[in-house]
């Protein structure tokens, strides 16, 4: 078979989204040290839900079970019961490998704060069909409505 003289259209990129969305996944499998109450194993609500989203999922995704170290590394021991109670309610919830896949580390990227979050936010708001406010919005010249 001949080489094609174009290829199709999104073969090159597709690799590259593949990939993307591999490592999204595989931070959904992060449990984050805000997801416990303050300095505690106790989970927050959105903690519990996201454990039994983790344990939904388990079965069909390959990625280990992060739990966030504390910051600084400050309390190995609070991380190490943290882990086993993520252990705990993963094996109840029916995934029988989670003591192998869980493990305390830092996440995968580091996260943002709020400042940055709340730029980021603005950033996306100037740049979505915001119809006469900021480059591309929509109307006239492109430049906030024309002149």
């Amino acid at each position: 078979m001949a080489v094609p003289d174009v290829m199709p259209l999104g073969a090159i990129s597709r690799a590259h989204w593949h990939m993307m969305e591999t490592n999204g996944e595989a931070a959904d499998f992060v449990i984050h040290y805000n997801e416990f109450m303050d300095s505690s194993s106790e989970l927050t609500p959105y903690g519990r839900d996201h454990i039994a989203e983790i344990a939904a999922r388990m079965s069909s995704a390959p990625f280990p079970v992060i739990v966030q170290r504390n910051k600084f590394n400050s309390d190995p021991e609070l991380d190490r019961i943290r882990r086993e109670l993520v252990v705990r309610v993963l094996t109840d919830l029916g995934n029988q490998d989670a003591d192998q896949r869980t493990v305390v580390s830092q996440p995968y990227s580091n996260g943002i704060n709020s400042m940055e979050g709340e730029q980021d936010y603005g950033r996306f708001r100037n740049t979505r069909g915001n119809l006469g406010g900021g480059f591309g919005g929509g109307g006239g010249s492109g430049f906030g409505g024309g002149f």
